[in-house]
């Protein structure tokens, strides 16, 4: 009897495909991102079948601007491009979206027409996609090893984007709007030193860091006053956040250190953050004036030696343009690896390490590390009144070896504020929800659900009112009260949104007895101390 060959592709069910043929574009969105939260291992097969379309229709594009009285205008063959680009980031095709940022950049050095406010906006969302390529193509080069080298191929595409750039820089007459992702490419093609790629790395320091004002709140790290509130720049890692020139970030920054904000959280992937921090930095006459943490994350299987970690640790010196990091945290993603331990030695013993602090260990692991004789000042955590999984384990932990906590997700995605107050539950996977707010929205459900979340939100508003602040502050002081938590992290969208005043209104108060039993009316009615059985202790939603 002859043998039937397996069904390797399913036929279409011609209800569903009736279905994809006429829901709208934004339902399919949102079905799609619907199927992919449900059932992640249909991941990979969404990402192939992506890389499989981009591929075959792929051709060259020309024609992105065209010229009129008001300057450049974008074409709809430039947001096909910045599409199609987009995409091929998101499906590891780093690579291939290279050539389509020097067409484009090659296409506007054709024109090299006045910038218009329309223009400027569209070139910085342009810069960020081109951070965002080179975070992308940073990662492909990390092996178990450490990094590999690019090859031939890989190095001279880079190099003909980097040179496309250098030539628009050359014969633009106004601020180079490609400054942040021009100083990334060419650190990244030199080896990490990305200040040789600044159109004005020259320039000498000029700013000056006033003292911190009285009104604000620290705490001391190893001797070293430190704000209460962090500023977090992850924000910068996507252009999805908003994207400004250098000339807005730098402005921002200004403002932001002049009011007190002077200590700055970042990451080694969190886009060109480290870069665009250490920049603003080099430009301050007292640079030491500003404190910079940032993480050394692995993610992926590695082979621990001396070589790999001073390495790392070189690399973020160079992108922070300083002799040393004042705050390392460390990520290790494998439990089950005990290299950990040999790699936080390592970094311990490096002298550029001021101070080494973790991120997202559970209470157990911190518990081996400070056994095995490291010293560490901090540990980074998610902690709200949604999530308040460190005041059942890690908190005492933490008070035990006088290490300090660094929260984020304090304020929920931006769920605990006025906006979301009398709202309705929000629709999970609309386009206007950000893959943030998604993660914070399942917490919330675990914790309790959206009516008793109102509830909380209700409660807040009174204790807000009450003490003369926002909904926000409240979140923030109720965290910031314990006494094993230093900072908080507030996310800092740099020249694109400004919070700074209405963030300084969490200092100067405290939550008397009556806020606390109001609040904790609530929290009781909660399941928040099911949530380590659910997610495991801090850090274990990512293991």
């Amino acid at each position: 009897m002859a043998q039937h060959k397996e069904v390797k592709m399913a036929h279409v069910n011609l209800m569903a495909d009736t279905v994809i043929a006429n829901l709208p574009e934004e339902a399919l969105r949102s079905v799609l991102r619907s199927m992919l939260a449900t059932d992640p291992s249909i991941t990979s097969t969404f990402e192939d079948r992506s890389r499989d379309y981009l591929r075959k229709t792929s051709r060259k594009r020309f024609g992105f601007w065209e010229s009129s009285s008001d300057g450049l205008i974008p074409t709809k063959e430039l947001q096909t491009a910045q599409q199609r680009m987009r995409s091929m980031l998101g499906c590891g095709m780093c690579y291939e979206a290279v050539p389509i940022l020097t067409d484009i950049i090659k296409d506007v050095a054709r024109h090299n027409n006045v910038l218009s406010p329309q223009l400027t906006k569209l070139l910085s969302a342009l810069d960020g996609d081109i951070v965002q390529t080179v975070t992308a193509v940073q990662k492909t080069l990390l092996s178990s090893s450490g990094t590999r080298l690019f090859s031939t191929e890989e190095r001279a595409s880079l190099v003909q984007l980097h040179d496309s750039m250098q030539h628009l820089q050359s014969i633009s007459s106004n601020d180079f709007i490609f400054e942040r992702s021009f100083t990334a490419l060419t650190g990244l093609l030199s080896g990490g030193d990305s200040s040789s790629g600044r159109p004005n790395s020259t320039h000498e320091a000029s700013f000056k860091v006033p003292a911190i004002p009285a009104s604000i709140e620290t705490f001391s790290l190893n001797n070293i006053p430190l704000p209460r509130l962090f500023s977090g720049l992850w924000q910068l890692s996507s252009p999805s956040w908003g994207v400004a020139s250098t000339k807005q970030i730098q402005e921002h920054f200004q403002a932001h250190v002049s009011q007190g904000f002077v200590a700055y959280d970042m990451a080694d992937h969190y886009g060109d953050a480290e870069i665009v921090f250490g920049n603003f930095r080099a430009s301050c006459t007292n640079p030491d004036s500003i404190f910079g943490a940032t993480k050394y994350c692995i993610f992926s299987p590695i082979t621990v030696t001396r070589e790999v970690i001073t390495a790392n640790v070189l690399e973020r010196c160079q992108r922070m343009r300083s002799d040393h990091v004042d705050l390392l945290q460390f990520h290790w993603q494998f439990y089950n690896d005990k290299q950990d331990i040999q790699a936080l030695k390592y970094l311990q013993e490096d002298s550029r390490v001021r101070q080494l602090g973790l991120c997202n260990f559970d209470t157990e692991r911190l518990e081996e590390i400070v056994q095995a004789g490291i010293k560490i000042h901090t540990n980074q955590v998610q902690f709200s009144l949604i999530d308040s999984r460190p005041v059942f384990k890690m908190g005492a932990a933490c008070e035990k070896h006088n290490i300090k906590l660094l929260t984020y997700g304090t304020l929920c995605g931006g769920f605990i504020a006025e906006k979301w107050l009398a709202q309705p539950e929000p629709e999970l996977f609309h386009g206007g929800i950000t893959p943030s707010q998604r993660k914070y929205y399942e917490m919330i459900v675990n914790w309790g659900g959206w009516d008793l979340f109102q509830e909380l939100l209700h409660t807040l508003k009174k204790i807000a009112e009450k003490h003369n602040v926002t909904i926000s502050n409240v979140a923030a002081r109720w965290v910031l009260d314990f006494p094993y938590v230093g900072a908080v992290i507030v996310g800092t969208r740099m020249g694109v949104s400004e919070h700074a005043k209405e963030n300084l209104a969490t200092y100067g108060w405290r939550l008397d007895d009556a806020d606390q039993g109001a609040i904790g009316d609530i929290l009781e009615r909660s399941r928040r101390k099911q949530l380590i059985d659910l997610l495991g202790d801090c850090g274990g939603e990512y293991r």
